[in-house]
């Protein structure tokens, strides 16, 4: 059974070449040891920029059942043109750009299933619309047991998929993806951790807007993380809202976790001056 642990050089025969990276630590490897150095690289750039983002709150603490890694990629493997519904040749398997694409696209797939353990599932999930050809993709991660709460709490709502505490996240991240677009903001805003009355003030404000024509103005409430202040874990409120106790309950637990990955983060530096961000998920989930 695969279990989250701390990521070292890699100091394995096989893989000599990942020692360049520098990533040494005292204890055993997340067992990376099937991807190359270059997909070591990205691994490790994925998780550290996931620590310094909102999927911190994911990743270190259970404030959000799913968080974006911030990696949105776009790719021309599209329909384009006079494509139409049901083509067979979409992507231009002679094009360098499509091969480079579906070559990055495996080693990212690669990645996110070493990534992957009992408690966390990193996947890579295309969006619904596409522009001029080119298809965008996030990476997200998830924490499976939180997942699994949401989907039994919210019965009500993911029910009407047949989605229970035991389905598949990327099945679950998949179909919502697709689904028409209120259904689809509602399911977002309980899968990343937004309260209850900012879900469904966000619903009710497209609703309006669709039948007025007119967008509904709103302030938003900010929480912050180690990147920035503002805008990364966000959500939209009535416009005049005064945050109530349950906003500033999710606010400190917040400052709480982001305090604690602050001091930790600093005691945590490799030799090539990076942060262990391995180190740091690892510990957590000893």
């Amino acid at each position: 059974m695969k279990r989250l642990v701390i990521f070292t050089a890699l100091l394995f025969a096989s893989c000599a070449s990942t020692n360049e990276l520098g990533y040494k630590t005292k204890t055993k490897p997340w067992n990376l040891s099937v991807l190359s150095s270059k997909e070591v690289k990205m691994a490790y750039d994925l998780i550290n920029y996931g620590l310094e983002h909102e999927a911190l709150y994911t990743l270190l603490d259970t404030l959000k059942p799913i968080s974006s890694l911030g990696f949105s990629m776009s790719y021309p493997i599209a329909k384009a043109g006079e494509m139409k519904d049901g083509d067979r040749e979409i992507a231009d398997l002679g094009a360098d750009s499509v091969l480079m694409a579906l070559a990055e696209l495996d080693s990212w797939n690669r990645i996110l299933k070493e990534l992957s353990t009992d408690e966390l599932e990193f996947m890579l999930i295309p969006f619904k619309k596409t522009w001029q050809g080119k298809r965008n993709l996030q990476i997200l991660v998830c924490r499976r047991d939180l997942l699994a709460k949401l989907m039994t709490d919210k019965a009500e709502f993911f029910g009407q998929w047949g989605f229970t505490a035991n389905s598949d996240p990327s099945t679950i991240l998949t179909a919502l993806e697709f689904e028409d677009r209120n259904d689809r903001y509602r399911a977002y805003g309980y899968l990343f951790g937004y309260p209850d009355h900012a879900v469904n003030f966000f619903v009710k404000a497209s609703i309006q807007s669709e039948e007025s024509g007119q967008f509904v103005e709103r302030d938003f409430f900010h929480i912050p993380v180690s990147a920035g202040t503002k805008g990364y874990f966000t959500y939209a409120i009535p416009k005049g809202y005064i945050p109530t106790r349950s906003d500033s309950s999710i606010y400190e637990r917040a400052q709480f976790t982001l305090q604690k990955y602050l001091k930790s983060k600093s005691q945590a530096i490799l030799p090539n001056g990076e942060t262990d961000a391995f180190q740091l998920v690892s510990s957590y989930w000893k």
